[in-house]
Order: structure tokens, then sequence, then C-alpha cells
């Protein structure tokens, strides 16, 4: 009886074996040369969005709005739930520098216009600026410390990398080359989701975008 017992042990490991080995490499750089392009994304929110000269441009801010306090402007990529997932770009603010909350997001974890995390970079930091957010359902919630500096505070292009493992929940950014997370956070609460691009509530441009990940 117990030879029988220690045979099936290692069968109750199979599952969470086949599991992690069905989970497929993923990666893709969006093509920003041609404005038709702009179809490969999901646009969510109230924003204007187009690409061209190798930009993804938002030109007007979406106004946020609907029953949960969230970005009003994102483009989600159309491609497959990641688990872990890595997304970088450069990004450039063209809000006036005279707007003291100018802000750019990232998005990871994305299944609904309800459902996923963002990362806000911003000219200001505050409880609700620059820092990682939930949005589950609800108003956002912040997850991160709220220790982070301010991030965007010109004009300038700055190239910004978002780590994400969805068995950790570990999220971390890094702004310029940085060895160093300028946020950081930690959250379970979503696994698989989609990554994207987009704004509170102002404008900007994204170029050089690259997401990688593990999908189903």
């Amino acid at each position: 009886m117990k030879s029988l017992m220690l045979l099936a042990l290692p069968l109750l490991f199979v599952p969470s074996l086949q599991n992690a080995q069905s989970e497929k490499e993923f990666s893709i750089r969006p093509d920003l040369s041609k404005s038709e392009n702009i179809s490969k994304w999901d646009l969510d929110g109230t924003g204007v969005w187009s690409i061209g000269s190798g930009r993804l441009i938002l030109s007007k801010a979406g106004i946020p709005a609907g029953p949960i306090r969230r970005p009003g402007a994102l483009a989600i990529l159309k491609m497959k739930p990641l688990r872990s997932v890595s997304i970088e770009a450069d990004i450039r603010s063209t809000a006036s520098p005279d707007v003291a909350r100018r802000d750019l997001d990232f998005v990871v974890g994305y299944e609904s216009a309800a459902r996923f995390y963002y990362i806000h970079l911003s000219a200001t930091s505050d409880d609700v600026h620059n820092g990682i957010f939930l949005v589950n359902n609800a108003d956002r919630v912040r997850i991160d410390s709220g220790k982070g500096k301010p991030q965007l505070t010109d004009f300038s292009w700055h190239r910004v990398r978002v780590e994400r493992d969805g068995r950790s929940g570990r999220i971390a950014v890094y702004l310029d080359g940085s060895r160093t997370p300028v946020l950081l956070a930690t959250d379970t609460t979503i696994v698989y989701g989609r990554a994207g691009l987009g704004s509170f509530d102002d404008t900007g441009e994204f170029r050089n975008i690259f997401v990688k990940g593990y999908s189903r």
C-alpha cells in the first residue's frame, strides 16, 4: 500500500508542470510606420489616437468618465493575455509643463475596461499621481509605497520599462536605464492580461514599443 502511495505522489505534480510547459513565449514590436495599424489596438476611453512617423500619438486627452475613477485614454494591444510581461517604450508628454499633474501611463494585466493595472508617471507625486494602481471594478487603488519621485517634468523623450510577474505579483518600473526600480509594487489580484499605454487626462507620444512575455 505504501509503495502504491509513493508511486502516485509524482502524479500529483503533473498538472502544474503541464500548465507551466503549456505557456508560450510571446513578443511583439508594434509597427508604427502605417496609420492603418491603429486598428491593431483597442482604444479604451475618449482620447483621440493615431499612428504616424513611427509614433503612437495621443493627440486629444481623454476625459475620465463612468462609474469608476480610472484613466480616460488607453490604447491596448490586440494580443493574447500574458502572465509575466515586459513592456518598454520611449515616451514623451506633449502637455504643457505648466500642467502640474501631466501624466502618461503604462498598462499591464488588462482584462477589461474595469479590471487592470496601470503605472502613472507624472510631474507630481501625491496620493493619486506618480504610482502603480489597481482598477478592480472600483475606483483605482494605489498599490505601491507612494514614495516615487516625479518623473514627467519636461518635453524630453524618456525610456521606460515595466516588468510584471503574474505569479509573484511583482511590478517594477525602470526609467532611462536605471538599474533599480523608480516604482515598485506587489499584488496578485490579476494574473493574466494584455498590455498597453495611455494617459489619465493628458496628451503624449510613444515610440520604439516592445512587449514580451508568456501567454497561455
